[in-house]
């Protein structure tokens, strides 16, 4: 039994859960090669809706700087990488069902009804940021989600089928965990 992860599941501390936040933002920041802008609020409902409005404001901006969305979108799944890399030795994650409960743990933090199974599908009913992002703007940032569940499993790689930014009812994409996951 993974002692860590059990534990997360029940309580991360507030400060815990801020410095998370956080350093999301400095690595998405990075990613879209600009500085983190002040979010000021120490709430973690107001750090995401800043997190929220920024990304969705950085994406949009990429039709006005004609910067490549492919750099982008390769930058952003390194980071979500980077970041799930850290919590993946944090949390001792190992197995494929720990790949899929840390992210719940994570999904829930950012406002995220995520469910998955080892077999890679994922579903997720209900999304903060889906009343922000254009269905544009949520295939850019989902490259973050690619990433993050890549550094949690060591590997692997997501795709989309249905977005709630699309219209469709939920997210539904499958997760192809590595080789020996």
């Amino acid at each position: 039994m993974n002692i860590r992860l059990a534990a997360a599941r029940i309580h991360i501390p507030r400060r815990l859960k801020l410095r998370g936040l956080r350093q999301l933002f400095a690595l998405t920041a990075e990613a879209f090669r600009c500085p983190v802008p002040d979010i000021g609020s120490s709430s973690i409902p107001g750090i995401l809706e800043s997190y929220a409005r920024f990304t969705a404001g950085m994406a949009e901006s990429l039709v006005i700087t004609g910067e490549s969305e492919a750099e982008v979108k390769e930058r952003l799944r390194e980071a979500g990488f980077s970041f799930g890399t850290v919590v993946r030795r944090e949390l001792r994650v190992r197995s494929r069902s720990e790949v899929i409960r840390a992210g719940r743990i994570l999904y829930r933090i950012l406002g995220i009804d995520f469910s998955g199974a080892t077999d890679g599908g994922i579903v997720i009913r209900k999304c903060l940021f889906a009343g922000f992002y254009s269905p544009g703007t949520c295939s850019l940032i989902s490259a973050l989600d690619e990433g993050l569940l890549a550094g949690l499993a060591g590997g692997g790689s997501l795709v989309f089928s249905g977005r709630i930014t699309e219209g469709c009812p939920a997210c539904t994409a499958r997760f192809r965990f590595p080789e020996g996951l």
